[in-house]
Order: C-alpha cells, then structure tokens, then sequence
C-alpha cells in the first residue's frame, strides 16, 4: 500500500519511507468503520496507524466526533502533538484533556470546539458529569494502550465511558502486548471485534540487544547510575518498580550532584513536563522514573533501558524497553541484580539474555574493568559498612550456653 497524498509530505519531512505493516494492516479496516482490535510491537507506528484513518473519516466544524483515551498525561499530551499537524490538512482540531492541567485553560479551549479530544480517564470523567462535554455525537472511540485501559480498576470506567456514546460508535483498541479480555470482548462491549495481531513481528525490536549486570544492593547500582550519567553518549531512561524505591535513588544522586531528572505520578503536571523537556532536548542524560513513563513514550535516541529492579512480569519488560530501538533503530536493555535475579528474569521474559559489566567510562563491556571507577570503590565500602556485622557478634556469643525450649 502506497504512502495516502494527503500525508506525504508528513512523510518525507519525518524521514518516513514507507508505511508500517501495523500501518497498513488497520487503514481500511478503520475507514470502513469496523471494531477493531489491533496489536502490534512497541515502536512500530501504532499511533501514526489510528491518526490516519481517523482524519479522514472527520467532518471539519461538525462538533467533537473522535474520542482518544489514554493512560497518562505523558503519553496524552504526545499523541496529541502528533495529531495536531496532521489535523490542519483536513482543518479540524484536536484538544488534550488530562488531570493536572489547568480546567479553566481547558474549558475556555473546548469553546473553540474540536474534533478530537485526546484524554486521561480522571479529568475526561470530571467534565462529563459536569456536562463540560458531551459524547452523544462521537462516531469513532480509540482506546490506546489497551492492555493497560482495560485491567481490572479501569475497565468499567471504560466501559461507562462508551455507553455514553451512540449505540453504532464505532471501538477500537490498540495494544502492544495481549490482554485475557481481548479474547472476551464481545461479553463486554457487545460487538464483535475484527482482531489485527502482528506481535510476533520481532523486526520493529530487532535492534535491541537485553543485558544483565550483577549489582545486588543500591550502593552498586547507583554507582553504576553515576558513571552511566557521566557517559556523553548515553541517552538513557531507569525504571523504578515503585515510588519509594525512586526516592530513595533520587535522594543518593542529589547528594553526589548527578545530573538526572525524575518522572513520577506525584509531581505536579508542570514538574513532569519540564523534566521530559530536560530529558528529550538532551540537557540531561539521565531519567530516573516509575511505570509512568513506560507506555507509549516515544523519546528519540534513547539508547539505553534500565531495570533498577526486576520487572514484574513480561509485558512490563515489554513496554520499558519498547522505549529504545524503536522502528528497527538499535538500543540496549540491561536489568540490575544478582544471579538468582537472572534465573527469575529468564523466566520471566521472551529475550535472549548476556551477562555484561560497566567499565568506569560508563560503557558496557564483557569483562569486570568497572573497579578502576572511584565511584564504584566507594559504593563498595559503602556497601560493606552497611552489612550486619555477624562474625562480631559470633565473636561475643562464643562459649555462652544456648537454651531451648522443650519440645513435647
């Protein structure tokens, strides 16, 4: 299938030679109106896949007809910011409504009524009920990141959120990886659904290569942190499996005046903001963030992943690293922790694995030169100093009686 007139010069502006398979498999489908159900590796134009079709089905100045929802404000705001140029060739609008952002800019912005609203669940749900918007003349709702959007505490918002729409809406769902209810939909949503499934399609990740480093407690891994921040050619992104463990690392690196920047769910939605302009405008090197960050998130020349911890299931390891080498570009994973780690991270994902190390220039490299690294020394009798003290107080037990109690 050939590049549709009305997006070539997009195209060619962006670098972009041909359509994606992902791309080319939905762009019918959508414009037929069908219920859809499409799944696809992470990098692999899925985003681009929906905005195409979309426009084209709209009606300039007929009111809001296309809702998108999406699970973070991040992510929100990105896929907003590819429509928009896109949008004036067919001289519609499009709008983001997320949490965090200032109601009273948003509400005076829905008065120039747009034909696509991008949104986060909470703040959409907020201005409905309020009858702030209205959904009874959406044609087309795209629920990305599906996997995410429909997990057990946001699926009946979900689905309340449709059943505010006419009942021929047509529903379409875009995933990087399964979720058990795409095998069920029709018990959920009442329609059947025409089901695009291209993730065993491993050209889009053939560029990244997965490591594994043996760093067994946070002194270790912040200096390793350290010394990858200190790498002018490192562009990477650490994740974190909860808040407190990113607090604790960010705390560490504020005192050795490491260059980094945070994402997390806590900060504010400014906070947020200027940290990815830091991050992607290339100020920083180094984001240290949770799960917020790992959907959908398209950062050019991140060129590394890190697992601070391991990630809890496949699918999460999925999207963290979906964030480097994307559209076939190259990128490295590596995963912190010890050697029983490894054995559970090699149950855990789909990837071929290799033990590496990082030398003192923040470089990986095959054999364990990272010991010339100041930082890591340190980190190391840090680390020491930090373990319980056993053989002293095996030294002052020495000779005293031991007792027990009697067993019946």
């Amino acid at each position: 299938m050939e590049i549709p007139k009305l997006y070539q010069d997009y195209f060619k502006e962006n670098q972009f030679e041909t359509l994606t398979k992902i791309q080319e498999a939905v762009y019918m489908p959508f414009k037929e109106g069908k219920d859809l159900v499409a799944m696809a590796p992470t990098g692999s134009g899925k985003t681009l896949g929906f905005v195409m079709p979309m426009l084209e089905t709209l009606v300039p100045k007929d009111g809001l007809q296309v809702l998108i929802l999406e699970p973070s404000q991040e992510l929100a705001m990105q896929v907003r910011d590819v429509i928009q140029p896109l949008a004036k060739l067919v001289d519609c609008k499009v709008q983001a409504l997320t949490g965090g952002a200032n109601p009273t800019r948003q509400l005076k912005k829905l008065k120039e009524k747009p034909e696509i609203i991008v949104a986060t669940l909470g703040r959409l749900n907020e201005l409905t009920e309020s009858r702030k918007v209205k959904l009874g003349n959406i044609n087309t709702v795209i629920v990305d990141e599906a996997d995410e959007m429909l997990n057990e505490s946001k699926l009946e918002t979900v689905r309340k959120t449709i059943s505010q729409m006419p009942a021929d809406v047509q529903m379409t769902f875009f995933s990087a990886t399964g979720n058990d209810i795409f095998q069920d939909m029709h018990k959920w949503f009442g329609q059947d659904f025409l089901v695009i499934d291209q993730r065993n399609d491993t050209s889009y990740t053939a560029g990244i290569k997965h490591y594994f480093v043996d760093a067994n407690n946070e002194f270790i891994k912040n200096a390793i942190l350290r010394e990858l921040a200190h790498n002018k050619k490192f562009l990477g992104i650490v994740f974190f499996n909860n808040s407190r463990s990113l607090h604790k690392a960010i705390s560490d690196m504020n005192h050795d005046k490491t260059n980094f920047v945070a994402l997390d769910s806590k900060m504010s939605s400014q906070q947020r903001k200027t940290a990815l302009q830091l991050f992607s405008s290339k100020k920083v090197n180094l984001l240290l963030t949770t799960d917020v960050a790992a959907r959908g998130m398209d950062i050019n020349d991140v060129n590394m992943i890190v697992n601070y911890m391991i990630p809890r299931d496949n699918s999460e390891y999925v999207h963290r690293a979906g964030r480097t080498g994307r559209m076939g570009k190259s990128g490295n994973v590596i995963t912190f922790g010890n050697s029983h780690d490894m054995r559970n991270l090699q149950e855990v994902v789909d990837v071929e694995i290799t033990k590496t190390y990082v030398d003192h220039e923040g470089k990986l490299t095959k054999k364990p030169v990272f010991t010339k690294s100041k930082r890591y020394n340190d980190a190391k009798k840090q680390s020491k100093n930090n373990k319980p003290k056993q053989r002293l107080r095996d030294k002052k037990n020495k000779g005293k009686r031991s007792f027990h109690k009697k067993q019946d």
